[in-house]
């Protein structure tokens, strides 16, 4: 655990805002140096910070429902500006800006989601590199090899495991960017979640409660994998139909 990179009297560099900016940066460069996205530059750049906005929005609120009782916690600035994210707040948020988004710029195309997603999954895998060095996110007391020594005890570095996982996920994605979006989506939906859901397994931060013994971050993942299940027969079809 590493909160504090940097300290002096003069400075102080946080590990976790520090890897927040690096991430939302490679995902920036991953995106914009698409083909596709170079020639709708500014809507691109609207869709981008737009998702920006939207998804740290959306994060915190999920934090907030899932983890506080405290009333005047969403008038502080403090709360909106520090850390306290919980990703499918976030996600979920993005997809509600994509369709209004959507409805704002009709030849908005589908097809401009394909380098979006890799970007998504890299820049996540490094943030989770954050959550590490924070010591949030972490795992239950382990006696296996890989256990890290965190709060007391050795426990599984869940957030490690699930920035391999990520970033492994972006780099499938960027090898299939040229093939549809709903196939792409369908891919993100099913790998992170089970991904997610293991990873939850292994958690040990149990703030966020539970319902019928799982987490409200599993409940979601098992949404999204019938989702991506149910884009994967459409893809099928559509490739049956087409000439």
């Amino acid at each position: 655990m590493l909160p504090i990179l940097y300290q002096s009297h003069d400075l102080v560099i946080y590990s976790y805002p520090l890897l927040m900016g690096i991430a939302w940066g490679v995902a920036y460069q991953i995106y914009f140096n698409t083909p596709v996205i170079v020639t709708h530059f500014k809507s691109s750049q609207f869709l981008f910070w737009g998702l920006f906005i939207a998804s740290w929005i959306g994060a915190k609120i999920l934090f907030y429902w899932t983890s506080s009782h405290d009333q005047n916690l969403l008038s502080q600035i403090s709360f909106w500006t520090g850390g306290g994210l919980v990703f499918y707040g976030g996600f979920l948020a993005s997809l509600m800006f994509l369709f209004f988004y959507k409805m704002i710029f009709r030849e908005f195309s589908w097809e401009r989601l394909n380098p979006l997603l890799p970007a998504l999954a890299i820049g996540h895998g490094i943030g989770r590199i954050g959550c590490f060095l924070a010591g949030c996110c972490y795992g239950r007391p382990t006696k296996m090899i890989w256990g890290v020594f965190l709060h007391g005890h050795f426990r599984h570095p869940t957030q490690l495991l699930e920035a391999v996982g990520l970033l492994g996920l972006g780099y499938f994605l960027l090898k299939l960017k040229d093939q549809t979006s709903s196939l792409l989506l369908a891919f993100y939906f099913i790998i992170y979640s089970f991904l997610r859901m293991f990873i939850e397994a292994l958690r040990g931060d149990e703030i966020r409660g539970s319902w019928m013994g799982y987490s409200p971050s599993q409940w979601i993942s098992i949404t999204l994998i019938l989702v991506g299940v149910g884009l994967l027969f459409l893809n099928k079809s559509n490739r049956l139909k087409s000439p």
